[in-house]
């Protein structure tokens, strides 16, 4: 996600939170209450996604540092 998405995702879920805890609190309806439930899951299972593609991503940074280095000290060993 580049940051515009990012930025959307945010506000709509922010929205969508909001909307969610406001019909939750004026209603005992099970399915608003599992529509809650469901908010939540969904926002917890975007974070551990986004933590997991972090990770990732400093990963494929690390791997290509080390790749250069190796290929820089190879150029230097070959003269």
């Amino acid at each position: 996600m580049d940051i515009l998405q990012k930025q959307s995702y945010y506000q709509w879920f922010q929205f969508l939170g909001t909307k969610m805890i406001e019909w939750g609190e004026k209603s005992d309806n099970a399915d608003i209450q599992n529509a809650m439930k469901a908010t939540s899951e969904i926002g917890m299972y975007v974070m551990a996604l986004e933590k997991e593609n972090n990770i990732l991503q400093q990963k494929v940074k690390l791997e290509r540092e080390k790749r250069l280095e190796a290929e820089s000290e190879l150029y230097h060993f070959k003269k």
